[in-house]
């Protein structure tokens, strides 16, 4: 008996009056076929590299390099679309509320370079003109049903990938790691490169901390990120679960005897590929829930809280769109959901990986919370219009921190507060408003599915979960290989992108998640050729990450964001543009504006022609974008990276030789703070007379010649020299770092220590100055104030040395922890001076 076979739902194109006519419509489109499947597979890589490796530090410059990808793959498309006719943009109310505010962040950006910390402003700045290019270039796309669910499919069996090395990093790496720890920890972490944490007790102890928390990481820096990328994709990998049982229940599936010869292998009447067979869909069936069992395990032992609450509300929404959940096989599908679930707690509470504090201590976790938002409601009412800048929030963060909080952020824990704190309320109305729309366009595009089924294939079962497609395909030959091309290659290339980053990731990611992703991506196979995608499940997959994000935010991190943008850009239904050469209706073409308004209103949006010579300003305009990004961003970033980590190598033995490359890190990057900092702490690591071997010479290299008089400055060996030497470091620091509370701090003890040295009170008056400067960019903190009363009291001011004193004491009783403590010594000091002489 022949196998049964699940009929191919072949999306086909509407037929044109006369194959003649549309004749120069197929050149044109054969002309740019190999453009739009460079263009897809390069955003598919994008997409999937960017997970893989830590993306939290995309204030440092950890997004260049995905950054100048994206922007070169763009460029590289209008070079070869130039000259040709047809050229049209996709345009909707959403794009136009989302460039301004896109638009109103980078005005922001621009104001933070010159009023608070310049580099991470202008890594910001950046990353948010990245968001709009990934976001433009997903639109303009206009991808087609199957493309559309292949790239989801993608995304899913990376999630799996990502999440089964997060449980062989719980059940292997991590255990072993801390055993290496324990046993040899000084060797340990210089092996890793982190010795510098050695000297810092606060940095070891978070590392510490990090390092005996049982929760997984995977690829990211932080679980509550890896929890926000894994969670829509649980929804996305429940869809193509419910498809493929879907398919398996399918009463067309057609059996030997009415099957035609022409269709025994597996072909449609077309000769293109037909549909999977039974035995296919149900081994494809199993791995997909082997699959989403290892995200949900995964998922529960990040420990996120909004990500259980926020995985709970897009069930939800799945539920109250899809009315036919309450059929039986949707309805045994969501209980063996249910059961995977109710498993997957089980392993993590007998493995002790999450236990009952999870839960009983959810209220202080919303409390700390509590304590963020305040703040920074604080913060928006101080500076309502452009806010404190993108990447400041952690610099402005300080000045409003609550005295009884609990530690430095650097977001706000709430992507909605985040926005608005960095862009000014008007970059949060519109960000809002984009959203809005966003979901009234998907409101409609379900009401569209729902009154026009007749029209369109026949109904799903499945209703809104995986309800019947409406869109048609643009070309009877999909282009699904660049996607594959695109996914595949991600994986080697997200390690020579992290190998850019602040946080290099080793090739262990690689070898334990791809082949696990290959197989979800195979067990995706038959939901990708036969299945059906709802605006129901993009709107569920949505609202939890909405949910999840105004609990533990997460818009700022590229890595976590990409997911978001992506489901962003296909909730907005888009029919097709330029990219695959089609023409205005004449109704478009013959409107007025008011007609075009009316379009721009609609869900469907507008199609705008443009002129051949707008490809030639596009050109230009993205030139100048790039050569504006490699100068200010790229290549000074990168450049200074490099060369402070050979300063923190050379430390180790000569202070000289790693000033030289602080040096020329701050020559390479003229915006940021870091290597005017390294320099104040190597300053006061010098001493007055330092015991240094001669520095080696760093003119090995032929470019260095142009080098030498910075690398052959003279050492300061008088008190002078050396007071000349803080200046200058002092006011090259401050300007590119104007908020920072630390760069004023640091200053202070090198004032301090130049007064110990000199005995000059001018140094001390700095000293005090800098102090107070500290104070007010941070002023709950108590160590800063109990320094200030040991500076005021060498100064001789002994009443502001006992005012901040108690200012000292008061902070350090009324914090409840204990990392925010004074040491003992110092509260003996400062109860010392309240007492008197």
């Amino acid at each position: 008996m022949a196998k049964q076979r699940i009929p191919h739902r072949r999306e086909t194109p509407s037929q044109d009056s006369g194959e003649k006519a549309a004749e120069p419509h197929n050149q044109e489109r054969r002309s740019s076929s190999g453009v739009r499947a460079f263009l897809l597979a390069m955003v598919t890589l994008l997409l999937v590299a960017r997970p893989l490796f830590p993306s939290e530090g995309a204030d440092l410059g950890d997004d260049v390099a995905p950054t100048m990808l994206l922007f070169g793959a763009v460029l590289i498309g209008i070079v070869f679309n130039l000259g040709r006719s047809g050229w049209r943009v996709k345009l909707q109310r959403v794009d136009l509320a989302f460039l301004a505010t896109v638009v109103w962040l980078v005005l922001a950006a621009l104001r933070a370079v010159y009023s608070g910390t310049a580099r991470p402003a202008i890594n910001m700045l950046w990353v948010w003109v990245g968001y709009y290019v990934l976001w433009q270039l997903l639109r303009q796309l206009n991808l087609t049903d199957r493309q559309r669910r292949a790239v989801l499919a993608g995304m899913a069996a990376l999630a799996v990938g990502v999440a089964f090395y997060g449980l062989y990093q719980y059940l292997v790496e991590l255990p072993h790691l801390r055993t290496a720890y324990q046993t040899r920890r000084t060797e340990l972490l210089r092996e890793l490169g982190w010795d510098d944490l050695l000297e810092d007790p606060v940095g070891l102890a978070q590392f510490e901390n990090r390092l005996f928390s049982r929760e997984p990481l995977a690829t990211f820096a932080l679980t509550n990120s890896l929890a926000g990328f894994l969670l829509p994709w649980c929804l996305v990998l429940l869809a193509a679960v419910v498809g493929n049982v879907k398919l398996l229940f399918d009463t067309s599936i057609e059996t030997a005897s009415g099957t035609s010869p022409s269709r025994t292998h597996n072909t449609s009447r077309d000769g293109s590929l037909g549909g999977p067979t039974r035995g296919l869909v149900w081994a494809a069936l199993a791995l997909c829930i082997l699959g989403l069992a290892g995200l949900l395990c995964c998922l529960v032992l990040t420990k996120s809280r909004s990500a259980y609450v926020a995985l709970v509300c897009g069930m939800a929404i799945l539920l109250a769109l899809g009315t036919s959940l309450r059929g039986t096989v949707a309805r045994r599908v969501l209980m063996a959901v249910m059961v995977l679930l109710a498993l997957a707690l089980a392993v993590a509470i007998t493995t002790r990986g999450i236990d009952w504090q999870v839960l009983s201590e959810a209220t202080k976790s919303l409390g700390y919370r509590w304590q963020y938002w305040r703040a920074t409601i604080n913060m928006i009412a101080d500076q309502p219009l452009l806010g404190c800048g993108p990447g400041n929030f952690r610099y402005a963060y300080t000045r409003y921190k609550l005295p009884e909080a609990s530690e430095e952020i650097s977001d706000p824990h709430n992507f909605l507060l985040e926005v608005t704190a960095t862009g000014g309320i008007p970059a949060g109305v519109l960000f809002l408003l984009a959203i809005g729309l966003t979901f009234w366009n998907l409101k409609g595009a379900r009401s569209d599915s729902t009154t026009n089924s007749s029209a369109g294939p026949r109904p799903s079962s499945a209703g809104a979960l995986v309800g019947a497609s409406q869109r048609t395909a643009l070309h009877s030959r999909e282009q699904l290989w660049p996607i594959a091309l695109g996914w595949l290659l991600a994986w080697p290339a997200s390690y020579w992108l992290g190998l850019l980053s602040s946080a290099p990731q080793d090739l262990t990611f690689l070898l334990v998640g791809l082949p696990v992703a290959v197989l979800i991506g195979v067990g995706l196979w038959p939901w990708i050729q036969a299945g059906t995608l709802a605006p129901g499940i993009l709107a569920a997959a949505l609202v939890a990450i909405g949910v999840n994000w105004l609990a533990a935010g997460g818009l700022t991190f590229p890595g976590v964001a990409g997911s978001f943008w992506l489901l962003w850009v296909l909730a907005t239904d888009v029919p097709t543009g330029h990219f695959t050469g089609q023409s205005l209706s004449e109704n478009q073409a013959s409107g007025g504006w008011s007609q075009r308004l009316r379009q721009l209103a609609s869900p469907q949006g507008l199609s705008v022609p443009l002129p051949t010579w707008a490809g030639f300003a596009t050109l230009m305009f993205f030139g100048l974008l790039i050569a504006a990004f490699y100068t200010t961003a790229y290549s000074p970033v990168l450049q200074a990276r490099s060369l402070l980590a050979q300063a923190s190598a050379a430390r180790r033995f000569s202070i000289d030789r790693a000033k030289q490359f602080c040096r020329l890190a701050a020559e390479a990057d003229p915006w940021a703070f870091e290597p005017w900092m390294r320099l104040v702490e190597l300053w006061q690591a010098e001493g007055p007379d330092p015991q240094k071997k001669p520095a080696e010479s760093l003119l090995s290299k032929p470019d260095a010649a142009d080098l030498t008089a910075v690398l052959r400055k003279p050492r300061p060996s008088s008190p002078q020299e050396r007071a000349k030497e803080l200046d200058t470091y002092a006011a090259e620091l401050i300007p590119r770092a104007a908020n920072h509370h630390a760069a004023s701090w640091v200053l202070a003890l090198a004032y301090q220590q130049l007064f110990q040295e000199t005995n000059d009170r001018r140094a001390l008056a700095k000293a005090v100055t800098f102090a107070r400067r500290a104070i007010d960019l941070y002023p709950h903190q108590a160590r800063y104030h109990a320094g200030l009363a040991e500076l005021l009291r060498t100064l001789g001011d002994r009443d502001g040395a006992q005012k901040a004193a108690e200012k000292a004491l008061w902070l350090h009783t009324i914090t409840p922890h204990a990392d925010r403590k004074l040491p003992e010594e110092t509260l003996q000091f400062l109860e010392k001076l309240l007492r008197g002489p």
